[in-house]
């Protein structure tokens, strides 16, 4: 997904240990290798995507050493360098190519499918997997000539179809949308939470669309919006957005006197943006996991106390867990195959099914390259305290 909005780069900025090259620690490989396997990086460490790139290589960092102290795989021990794109997808292509170049066996690239194509399609030609730790799309994977690309994240068909699912039977049998049209993401999501919604006997009684601008904030008022969600009264609202216009329609609504139930996704995950509606209750959020200290997966919680280890700040969003997965994907598939050519390890990839990662049940087919079953976390606001109230899965991915 694509979040090109300066207020999220700020709140990224604790978490970017490095920009330029670095290099995880590696001991000397042993017998089984001449040198270490080397993962390459071409990820944002500055420019928009660095809030979502940052934070996701960084645990991609830490699981690398952690694999490295228990012999690393199949008998070799792992090397992660990374290169900051700048955001940039034709430096993108550039550091790809070099990393290729170099003998990557694994390419780590930006966490947007039109940012980060040019860098895929340069493993694709040369047999090089490749992961983006968090698109949120299906547009990794086959249906764009995309064999061996991969997304660790959760995608759009699952998420929207947990936020109508889960508001359905929760919270309202009538909706109001309040439809970002700034990018992709945002759009998508409110036509899936729109179907899904509908297919469970809901009534989507009105879709109020309205945009934000490069700095972050709304292009102009949601005024007419906020009195046409209170003419329709309905049971819930959708609020298909980020930060920080995102922030600013919420704001809106509640200060416009509606106090409805609103619901919505990765998005609007974390607590960084909420010194904009302060106070805030009766928010849902459907999101990767809680960052808010009562996750129940110890998986989670390890990989959230490594990070503010590493950092020195918490994690502002739980899209970050998709790093660390990314690399434990490599290295489950790696031993499988025992192999680490590309087409190999996308032929275990692709008989993922259900596998425990850090980042949840994950699965993939040989058509469909990103996970849409996985479950997921819903998470309530009640007077500025977040609290975790469940995983939930797709009853039926809406695509």
């Amino acid at each position: 997904m694509k979040f090109s909005k300066k207020i999220l780069v700020s709140v990224a900025a604790a978490a970017l240990a490095l920009t330029g090259i670095s290099v995880t620690s590696a001991t000397t490989a042993n017998a089984a290798c001449a040198k270490p396997i080397l993962i390459g990086a071409a990820m944002a460490s500055t420019g928009f995507m660095a809030p979502f790139d940052g934070p996701a290589l960084t645990t991609a960092k830490i699981a690398v050493d952690r694999i490295n102290k228990t012999g690393g795989v199949n008998g070799c021990k792992l090397v992660l360098k990374s290169v900051d794109t700048g955001t940039n997808p034709d430096k993108a292509q550039q550091i790809a190519t070099q990393f290729v170049a170099e003998g990557a066996k694994l390419l780590l690239v930006t966490c947007d499918a039109d940012i980060n194509l040019k860098s895929e399609q340069v493993g694709e030609k040369a047999g090089v997997l490749v992961i983006a730790p968090c698109v949120g799309s299906t547009a990794m994977g086959p249906d764009n000539g995309e064999n061996l690309g991969y997304s660790m994240g959760s995608a759009v068909p699952g998420e929207a179809a947990i936020m109508a699912e889960y508001a359905y039977a929760k919270l309202g049998k009538t909706a109001t949308l309040f439809k970002d049209m700034s990018i992709a993401y945002t759009t998508s999501q409110c036509d899936a939470f729109a179907k899904r919604y509908k297919e469970l006997g809901g009534t989507v009684k009105s879709i109020q669309e309205f945009n934000q601008t490069q700095a972050g904030s709304l292009d102009k008022p949601v005024t007419a919006q906020v009195a046409a969600a209170k003419t329709d009264a309905s049971g819930v609202i959708a609020l298909c957005s980020y930060p920080g216009g995102g922030a600013e329609a919420l704001a809106a609504i509640r200060t416009g006197g509606l106090n409805t139930p609103v619901i919505s996704g990765f998005g609007m995950d974390g607590a960084f943006w909420a010194g904009a509606v302060p106070n805030l209750s009766n928010f849902y959020d459907v999101t990767y996991a809680s960052v808010f200290g009562d996750d129940y997966n110890p998986k989670v919680r390890s990989i959230l106390a490594a990070f503010k280890a590493a950092t020195g700040s918490a994690a502002a969003t739980s899209g970050l867990i998709t790093g660390a997965s990314s690399i434990e994907a490599f290295a489950l598939a790696a031993k499988r195959a025992g192999s680490f050519d590309g087409k190999a390890l996308s032929a275990q990839l692709n008989k993922f099914s259900n596998e425990k990662l850090t980042a949840g049940a994950t699965s993939f087919t040989a058509a469909l390259h990103v996970n849409v079953t996985r479950p997921m976390a819903i998470i309530k606001t009640t007077a500025g305290v977040h609290k975790l109230v469940k995983y939930a899965a797709a009853v039926k991915p809406t695509f």
